[in-house]
């Protein structure tokens, strides 16, 4: 094991930096131990100063678990199927995607809200990570959120009626927002509406909201009063105290919770500056636990 490896939590109570090891080198089971045990106890790690081909990240990100593969070949990265390429810029030419770009704009204004990723899926995933390549010199920070923290700063009483409640997530409902076409049907049909407990109980009892753009509604209750509810507890779970603002330079990787960790991207000049990041998702291998 690296004998400088550390993890230092922030200042906030989200999140944790995590210094003295070199992701793109194979890791002994020790060394790894201290990263695995560090992404339990804070939910979102930081690692600063690394220089990762996709390849190199796709190693680390496997450590974890299955990978989840993104099917539109245009959106991998030096083609792999489980490297997403989060950009601005185009892989044909090289330049700045216009900013009227459909599918383009339909990603940015996605990203642009409070979001778990793959949320709507059956089994959600477990953990993302996000590797800066090209940072814009001003903007593209992303938020994030710990909706662990934000579930026990909740009242008991408002906490036990959660419990009872079923969230469906769908893909379509933020592009229902943004007033975005519809995916085509077979695309539709390829990843349907799920349903997640509101509430859900990780394997070390703590417990978490699973929120985000993507939910859609609540079974048993009517459209209006669901939608009062979810936007208020994304309102408390995006409180100051429960969030950690990242400012992005190149080589640093983002380890996040996929579970109880949403995330937003934020502004930055789309016509002008360059951004590339990429991005592995840890594929789920269950559903979400209730409350005990």
């Amino acid at each position: 094991m690296s004998s400088t490896i550390s993890v230092t939590p922030g200042k906030n109570v989200i999140g944790a930096e995590v210094s003295g090891v070199d992701l793109s080198r194979p890791m002994d089971d020790e060394t790894f131990s201290v990263i695995e045990n560090g992404f339990r106890a804070h939910r979102l790690l930081v690692f600063r100063g690394q220089e990762l081909s996709a390849q190199q990240q796709v190693a680390f990100s496997k450590r974890f678990g299955k990978l989840e593969d993104f099917p539109d070949p245009k959106d991998q990265a030096d083609g792999f199927k489980t490297v997403l390429r989060v950009t601005n810029i185009d892989r044909a030419t090289g330049g700045i995607k216009p900013v009227d770009d459909p599918g383009h704009k339909s990603f940015t204004l996605g990203t642009s809200a409070w979001h778990i990723d793959s949320s709507f899926r059956t089994l959600p995933s477990r953990a993302s990570m996000l590797y800066g390549i090209e940072v814009p010199k001003k903007g593209g920070d992303t938020m994030f959120a710990d909706t662990t923290l934000a579930y026990d700063a909740l009242p008991e009483k408002r906490r036990a009626d959660l419990h009872r409640l079923d969230v469906v997530h769908d893909f379509e409902e933020t592009r229902r927002r943004h007033n975005l076409p519809p995916r085509p049907p077979e695309v539709q049909a390829a990843t349907p509406p799920a349903r997640h407990p509101l509430v859900t109980q990780r394997e070390n009892g703590r417990r978490a909201l699973f929120l985000g753009s993507h939910a859609t509604g609540i079974d048993g209750m009517n459209d209006e009063e669901a939608r009062s509810l979810l936007d208020d507890l994304v309102t408390v779970a995006t409180k100051p105290e429960f969030t950690y603002r990242h400012k992005w330079t190149s080589g640093d990787l983002v380890m996040f919770d996929n579970i109880c960790v949403m995330h937003q991207a934020m502004p930055y000049d789309l016509a002008n500056a360059r951004r590339l990041s990429h991005r592995t998702t840890v594929a789920g291998d269950k559903p979400l636990a209730r409350v005990s």
